[in-house]
């Protein structure tokens, strides 16, 4: 029997009640690969899991994926073998942990030329950038679209793939010190946001009064009526987070007369629910990384045991990249 480091909550709160435990790693059920564990993505899915805003249910663990070797393999699988270098997204939290037992279904085998660190960087993140981008409507060469938070985890993947697809990107970011790193990123339009200026006004200074086709708003509460007053006629408000903390409710009558505009708020989890899905994006993924779209933007790397100083970097907002810890 091996023994497997994790992390764990056992209450509710700031990144102090995260503890560091250790338990002994069976080997995998049926449909399922034990996965050695090199890299994890930190996610602010991972933050509000820690707030309570997501569960209430105690103990818990966090994280969503990871990227290591595969070293047992459960009956009935059948696409993947020990050594295969993989990364997985999805399914029960928990990938704050050096081993850990994973569904097969949300595990895929890491091309070569893609380094296990920079795959657990990115993968979660841009399965969820590349379905923003691909799946939720066809944008055209040349429209403008709005991107908040443009140089953070998701911001700093979905900006290269908007820009492959030809469209005005206009990012928003929360500090004048993200500029840069925006502008490399691929950004048009770099507006930072501030209590004191109405950054709808300034999207449609910038689009002649027109607004944006498209809004990507991982925010929530704080910008969701910015991002709906940036919104053109039959606009699209895209609201796929809530780091700021949940939408109130909209009646349809303000969209409709705000320009029969659309909202949707949808989950990478439904995008990738079935394995045909999820491989399709990987590969769209791998792809983009290979083709030098896709760069990653790691902007922190600590030990699993340091933990409580990623999650306090990240709410603070004090990250850039992907934040990752190392087994």
């Amino acid at each position: 029997m091996d023994s497997s480091t994790f992390i764990e909550g056992q209450a509710f709160g700031g990144p102090d009640v995260l503890s560091v435990g250790t338990t002994i790693v069976t080997s995998p059920q049926p449909g399922e690969v034990l996965i050695e564990q090199v890299a994890i993505g930190v996610n602010f899915i991972d933050v509000l899991l820690r707030r309570g805003e997501l569960s209430k249910q105690t103990p818990y663990r966090l994280g969503l994926e990871a990227s290591g070797h595969v070293v047992a393999v459960g009956e009935g699988v059948a696409d993947l073998a020990v050594g295969d270098r993989v990364v997985y997204a999805g399914g029960p939290p928990g990938a704050y942990a050096t081993r850990r037992c994973v569904p097969a279904s949300r595990v895929v085998r890491v091309p070569e030329a893609v380094e296990l660190i920079d795959a657990a960087a990115m993968f979660f993140k841009a399965l969820t950038a590349d379905y923003l981008v691909t799946r939720l409507r066809k944008l055209e060469p040349g429209e403008p679209v709005l991107v908040h938070a443009a140089t953070g985890g998701v911001g700093s993947i979905i900006v290269p793939l908007l820009k492959a697809a030809g469209v005005i990107v206009i990012g928003v970011v929360g500090r004048e010190s993200k500029r840069d790193m925006a502008v490399a990123l691929g950004c048009d339009h770099v507006l930072v946001r501030s209590a004191t200026s109405d950054l709808s006004d300034e999207v449609r200074s910038l689009t002649g009064g027109a607004g944006v086709s498209v809004a990507y708003d991982s925010i929530g509460r704080d910008t969701f009526d910015a991002s709906m007053g940036s919104l053109r006629r039959f606009g699209l408000l895209v609201s796929y987070g809530w780091a700021s903390g949940d939408v109130d409710p909209i009646s349809l009558s303000k969209l409709r007369d705000s320009g029969s505009l659309f909202v949707t708020r949808p989950t990478v989890s439904h995008y990738t629910d079935r394995r045909d899905d999820l491989l399709a994006g990987a590969k769209r993924v791998f792809t983009a990384i290979n083709g030098g779209i896709l760069k990653p933007q790691i902007g922190m790397k600590l030990p699993l045991a340091q933990v409580v100083q990623a999650h306090n970097q990240m709410e603070q907002r004090q990250t850039q990249g992907s934040v990752v810890l190392l087994t």
